[in-house]
């Protein structure tokens, strides 16, 4: 319409010069450049006005396309899906009722242990050692219901192993249940995961002397501080400042084990704690306080029972009838820039005099221990350790042990250097797998270095 109204113009323009015969040739000349002036300046405006309608058509348009294309994609994905990385890489239903975490944890170490016997020559033994190679799962089904599973490849284990794999069962108000492998809840050094210790690795009277967090049934009764992983039921509780932890699962060292394999071999576990001061629970799965950060007390004690060695389906082990209650006290602070743990073990050993196969021939074992820890600026953090384990056993001096070590957080637990130098003065009857130490002579002094790269993720 535009088009027609601009040539009507100009028909009528030079319509009416042709009328106007009395019009001189100059006035008609003007006429015409006039009608041409207006001509060219109504078609611009026009020109712009339908160019700027166009494109508000054709943005409408997309506009439209998008929104419809949006709406399409919405429904092809149902309620949705979240992804990313939240201490772990996860995926999840938009509602958070389904969901998995997956972590991966590798420790490589480097050790150095000199041994210098009470006759002959000191023995030196080296070498790197990839200790942890994990990976874990956990995550939520249906909201109400979890899951945690953790497998390690690490040097010791040889092949892949199962560290813990259990489910979850949320129960409201605090409680819940767990069945399935998992840690024994005993001292908080071993309830604080692998990649949140202080040290290279934990404390010898803790217990831990295997990769894949656990320590050998006959060895570990001997130690003050034993430690395991079980198959079993737990029945757990979380408040504000109080929670707990009650389990019976299998015999200590038969996580794996059938039934048939352990009957009469049980473990019976329970630990309390109470956060005196805390900003909440999770301050407490590190040993370590950077500067800045809260501070806060834990105070814990816990009993384990294990019974063994008496099996219903080998009447002849049945002459040894051994079993350990262990009891442990301990407490963990923090504050802001340091930190300081301590903890007591006292392990009462029933049949230590038993003469039957496998006897174990230990008295009832305590052992102490102590770790503080201090930053000296944000990257950097030192650290000492001491622990004492008197075996009661005649003939075996007790274990002293001094350990001073060094963190270089790169990226804080992510990524960290620690390296540390341990002294003994005496010897033990039995390896202690991880922690470096080795068997030797009850009257050996021992030296160890051990350095490690960890990187989690």
């Amino acid at each position: 319409m535009s088009h027609l109204y601009l040539l009507g113009v100009a028909t009528l323009t030079l319509t009416s010069a042709s009328f106007a015969g009395s019009d001189t040739n100059a006035d008609l000349q003007a006429r015409l450049e006039a009608a041409e002036a207006r001509i060219s300046e109504l078609s611009a405006a026009t020109n712009a006005n339908w160019l700027n309608d166009t494109r508000a058509n054709e943005i409408r348009g997309l506009v439209h396309d998008v929104l419809a294309d949006a709406d399409t994609r919405a429904s092809l994905q149902g309620s949705g899906a979240t992804a990313g990385y939240n201490g772990g890489f996860t995926v999840g239903s938009a509602d958070g009722n389904w969901s998995l975490k997956i972590n991966g944890l590798l420790q490589e170490r480097w050790y150095d242990n000199t041994v210098d016997p009470a006759v002959g020559v000191s023995v030196d033994n080296r070498g790197f050692e990839s200790t942890r190679e994990v990976l874990n799962f956990s995550g939520t089904i249906a909201g109400d219901y979890g899951y945690d599973m953790r497998f390690d490849a690490g040097a010791a284990a040889g092949d892949l192993t199962t560290v813990w794999a259990y489910g979850t069962i949320d129960l409201d108000d605090g409680w819940g249940l767990a069945m399935g492998t998992m840690k024994v809840p005993s001292n908080r050094e071993w309830m604080i995961n692998a990649e949140f210790q202080q040290a290279v690795e934990r404390s010898y009277a803790s217990g831990s002397s295997l990769a894949a967090d656990t320590i050998t049934a006959n060895a570990g009764v001997g130690h003050a501080g034993v430690v395991q992983t079980t198959t079993g039921l737990s029945l757990n509780y979380v408040g504000d400042d109080v929670r707990f932890w009650a389990m019976y699962g299998n015999g200590l060292g038969d996580a794996a084990a059938l039934y048939t394999a352990n009957d009469n071999s049980h473990t019976w576990a329970a630990r309390l704690e109470f956060m005196v001061e805390g900003a909440g629970w999770s301050q407490f799965d590190q040993f370590t306080s950077a500067d800045g950060s809260a501070s806060g007390i834990l105070v814990g004690v816990s009993y384990v029972r294990n019974n063994w060695g008496d099996n219903d389906n080998t009447p002849a082990a049945n002459a040894q009838n051994d079993s350990n209650s262990l009891i442990t006290v301990d407490a963990q602070m923090q504050f802001g820039g340091s930190n300081l743990y301590v903890a007591y073990h006292h392990n009462n050993i029933d049949g230590a005099t038993s003469t039957g196969a496998g006897a174990l021939g230990y008295g009832d074992p305590t052992s102490f221990e102590a770790q503080y820890g201090l930053y000296l600026d944000s990257d950097w953090e030192v650290y000492a350790r001491y622990q004492d384990i008197d075996w009661d056993q005649t003939g075996t001096d007790n274990f002293d042990s001094f350990t001073v070590g060094v963190n270089y957080y790169m990226a804080g637990h992510n990524a960290k250097w620690t390296t540390d130098v341990s002294w003994a003065d005496s010897g033990m009857t039995a390896g202690a797998g991880t922690t470096g130490w080795r068997t030797s002579t009850s009257t050996d002094d021992q030296t160890m270095v051990r350095t490690q790269l960890q990187f989690y993720f």
